[in-house]
């Protein structure tokens, strides 16, 4: 399992390629380890969904390229750790039924187990927490102050809040933000980075400064004031001497 993950971390773009080729000849330079592993995951999902031995598995050929695809799949997807692959195994043991799951429904259940496994809550919770946030936000004084379930979701849905107003975000891009945000916490506690929790805030009350104050002495640019009403006024006084209106 280890080195099935090496081979698809350090995305070796030939050996990628192979998989993904159909081409026979190519097929005795595929590295042997990530078929090695692919195998291993593959009889172990046999074992959980017997009726792929009539479906995926009935013809060697279609099975060898579901193989390859799943590979590329792993690699497109940041499925790059033995702690993701048994993540997924641990929920695909819970399903009740027993047909083959598709590779996208896989790695998805990948992402969910290794949110779970640290501990982090589902995007679902996630999701809740967004919408009643923006209902009840006004009895709060600020984000910090309000009574976040988990520290992750402070972090998460003010993110997703800023790109909802920015982009007029739909529910379903909400959740898809939720969970791609959820998936980068996951992988990042999975390494040991902390969550920090909300920290209130002390308010500045000073007054904003001025666009002169900002720029430079007031004094400088009073001076330019004048100067351009003064070169109006001479052109006005011209203007008249010579009679045009």
């Amino acid at each position: 399992m280890k080195d099935l993950a090496t081979v698809i971390k350090n995305r070796d773009g030939g050996t990628l390629a192979t998989m993904a080729s159909g081409d026979v000849s190519q097929r005795r330079v595929v590295n042997a380890d990530a078929q090695h592993l692919v195998d291993v995951l593959f009889d172990n999902l046999v074992q959980i969904f017997p009726a792929a031995r009539h479906t995926v598995m009935a013809d060697p050929s279609a099975e060898a390229a579901t193989k390859r695809q799943w590979i590329l799949a792993f690699a497109e997807n940041g499925i790059t750790t033995v702690e993701q692959v048994r993540a997924g195994m641990r929920i695909a043991r819970q399903q009740e039924t027993d047909f083959w799951p598709s590779c996208g429904k896989f790695i998805a259940w990948c992402r969910d187990g290794m949110v779970s496994a640290v501990g982090l809550p589902a995007a679902s919770d996630i999701f809740d927490e967004f919408k009643r946030y923006a209902a009840e936000r006004g009895r709060y004084q600020s984000p910090e102050t309000y009574p976040w379930p988990h520290p992750v979701m402070y972090w998460i849905v003010l993110d997703v809040r800023r790109l909802m107003q920015q982009y007029n975000y739909t529910d379903v891009e909400v959740m898809k933000s939720i969970k791609s945000k959820l998936a980068v916490w996951a992988r990042d506690i999975a390494k040991g980075k902390t969550i920090p929790n909300p920290v209130a805030r002390i308010a500045d009350n000073r007054r904003p400064k001025t666009a002169a104050e900002l720029a430079g002495n007031p004094e400088y640019y009073k001076s330019i004031g004048l100067a351009a009403l003064a070169s109006i006024r001479h052109q006005i006084r011209v203007n008249t001497s010579r009679g045009v209106a």
